[in-house]
């Protein structure tokens, strides 16, 4: 039973890694109608720049901290370059996947091609005991800290103006465009939030997931898997098919590792099949 339990508990606080990145896709696909795919990129920066700074500061919050900075800073970047493209949906994809494999290069060069792991903080480096069975309290301070990320998220986008704001785009972008909302700048400022987003997900998940080389690939992939069970520009329905995604992935490795991460694709195939929107998306 106490397998069954870690197991459990792996797939959320796996899944909470998957909400962190998925949000801020979700809300960028959801305000700009752009499929950012350095998404995962800014993953694999979060995590490299976490681990050296980790290495010159001995410090986990320092460390996250300049990480998320940093990720934003090349968020804005992207941002910047995707207004060269205008409203051409085929520019924007060719332009931010050749920016994957900049990216890809660039960290190949710097930090070079081995599997790094980022050290887990002091104070979270032992296990708890949890009814009898020993869990790492890393993986239960993540799935709190998720939790409360996540929350902060739907209290923001449902009790404030901002909020407010960002739903209208979200909803009727030519709408919110002739009341005198400015869709340009509440996108700029939704996509720094996802890539800040994608770099605490670096930053954190560096110690589970790693940092190496088709890691900012593999992400985006889960990523994009729960943005579309969920919903485009839906934090609720992100938080659940993060979730759903991160504990069929866990399980169905422990029970058929022969089919491996397939199970997440059938659950997204069973999801279309139903729900084409997503499963809290909109269907107009």
């Amino acid at each position: 039973m106490s397998y069954w339990a870690a197991q459990m508990l792996n797939g959320i606080s796996f899944g909470m890694l998957l909400f962190l990145l998925a949000s801020g896709l979700t809300l960028t696909l959801g305000v700009l109608r752009v499929t950012n795919l350095t998404h995962g990129s800014f993953y694999l920066l979060g995590a490299y720049i976490a681990l050296d700074t980790i290495h010159l500061a001995d410090s986990f919050v320092v460390a996250t901290i300049i990480s998320v900075l940093l990720v934003a800073v090349v968020g804005a970047v992207v941002f910047g370059l995707l207004q060269i493209t205008g409203a051409d949906p085929l520019r924007e994809t060719l332009l931010t996947f050749g920016l994957v494999f900049i990216i890809a290069d660039f960290a190949l060069m710097y930090w070079g091609g081995d599997s790094m792991s980022l050290p887990k903080p002091k104070l979270l480096s032992g296990p708890v005991n949890i009814a009898g069975f020993q869990y790492p309290s890393y993986r239960l301070f993540i799935i709190g800290l998720g939790a409360a990320i996540a929350v902060a998220l739907e209290l923001m986008q449902r009790k404030t103006i901002i909020g407010a704001t960002v739903r209208a785009v979200v909803d009727d972008l030519e709408m919110a465009d002739g009341v005198g909302l400015n869709p340009k700048l509440i996108g700029f400022a939704t996509f720094l939030l996802g890539a800040a987003l994608a770099g605490i997900s670096g930053a954190l998940g560096g110690s589970i997931i790693g940092a190496y080389p088709g890691a900012d690939l593999e992400v985006l992939l889960y990523a994009l898997v729960v943005v579309i069970i969920g919903g485009m520009g839906n934090l609720t329905g992100s938080f659940v098919g993060a979730m759903a995604v991160g504990v069929m992935d866990v399980f169905g490795r422990a029970i058929v590792p022969e089919l491996g991460a397939s199970l997440i694709f059938l659950l997204m195939l069973g999801t279309l099949i139903v729900r084409p929107a997503g499963l809290f998306g909109s269907s107009s």
